[in-house]
C-alpha cells in the first residue's frame, strides 16, 4: 500500500537497531527521508547505509542519547538544516529495565523514567517548532505492553510506559489544532534482540533450550508466535499517513492478542 509518505521528512529515535531500525527503513521504502538517532554509532551507521540505499541518500544518522537535552536539540536542528522540515516524529528509544517492589534500584526506575518519558516528552518539545510551522506533524510513541499490563518483576518498565500512555494522551489534546496528530503503538511478543536475549537469560537461569525460552512469550498470545518487527513499522507508517487522518489519541496494540482487555 502507498502511505503517500513521498517528500516527508522522518526522525525515529532508537533508529539503529530491532522496531525502530525497522520503523525507519519501512518510512525509507514509503519514500520519505529518515534521520535516525541513537548511542550506539557503529549500529547507528550500518542501519544508515540501508537507509540510504532504500532512500537514494535521503537519509541522515546523528549519534543522540535521549537523556541529553542538547542532542536532542542538536538532532532536530540537524535534521532541518539537511531537509528543511521535520513531518513525522517517532519515539522509538528506550530500555527494559526489570525489578520487583522488593529488589529494584530506585536509580534503575529514573533511569527508565528520563530515558522513555522524558526523552519522549524533550524530542516532541524539539520537533514542534518546525511541525507548527507547516501547521501539520505526526508522532508515534513506540511504548511497552507493560504500561498496559504491569508485571510485579518489571516494575521501572510498567510506571514509566504507563506514563508514555498518558503523556501521549496530554500531548494529543494539547497539540490536535495545530495540525499535530499523536498516537502510540504497543507492541508485545516481538521478535527483537531484546526478547532474544531475555530468552537467552531465562533458559541458563531454567537450564532449558531456547525454543523452551521462548515459549513463554508464543504461549502469551493468541497468535501463538513471536511477532516480526515490521510488523508494527507497518503499523506505525499507517498512523504517520494521511489514510490515518482521523486517528489521534489513540493507542494500537501490535501483540497478536496478548492484550486481553476490552478497553
Amino acid at each position: 500500500m502507498d502511505f503517500g509518505l513521498g517528500g516527508r521528512v522522518a526522525i525515529v529515535t532508537g533508529g539503529s537497531r530491532g522496531i525502530g531500525r525497522a520503523v525507519a527503513l519501512v518510512l525509507a521504502r514509503e519514500g520519505a527521508a529518515v534521520a535516525i538517532g541513537a548511542r550506539d554509532e557503529a549500529a547507528l551507521a550500518a542501519t544508515a547505509a540501508e537507509l540510504s540505499g532504500e532512500s537514494g541518500g535521503r537519509a541522515l544518522a546523528v549519534p543522540t542519547d535521549v537523556d541529553r537535552s542538547e542532542d536532542v536539540l542538536a538532532l532536530a536542528a540537524a535534521v532541518e538544516a539537511r531537509f528543511g522540515r521535520i513531518d513525522i516524529l517517532v519515539n522509538c528509544a528506550g530500555t527494559h529495565r526489570r525489578g520487583t517492589v522488593d529488589d529494584v534500584a530506585e536509580a534503575d526506575v529514573e533511569a527508565q523514567w528520563r530515558t522513555k518519558v522524558l526523552g519522549c516528552l524533550r524530542m516532541t518539545r524539539a520537533v514542534l517548532p518546525a511541525m507548527r510551522r507547516r501547521r501539520d506533524g505526526r508522532i508515534v510513541n513506540v511504548v511497552g505492553q507493560a504500561g498496559r499490563h504491569p508485571h510485579p518483576d518489571r516494575l521501572p518498565s510498567g510506571v514509566a510506559n504507563a506514563a508514555v500512555h498518558a503523556l501521549t494522551k496530554c500531548l494529543a489534546d494539547a497539540l490536535a489544532r495545530d495540525g499535530i496528530r499523536v498516537n502510540s503503538v504497543t507492541p508485545q511478543c516481538i521478535d527483537t534482540d531484546l526478547v532474544r536475549a531475555i530468552n537467552a537469560r531465562e533458559a541458563g537461569r531454567r537450564s532449558i533450550d531456547a525454543d523452551a525460552a521462548a515459549a513463554g512469550f508464543t504461549r502469551a498470545n493468541v497468535l501463538g508466535r513471536l511477532g516480526s518487527p515490521e510488523e508494527v513499522a507497518s503499523v506505525v507508517a499507517f498512523l504517520v499517513s494521511d489514510r490515518a487522518g482521523f486517528v489521534c489519541g489513540t493507542s494500537v496494540s501490535v501483540d497478536g492478542g496478548y492484550q486481553r482487555y476490552v478497553f
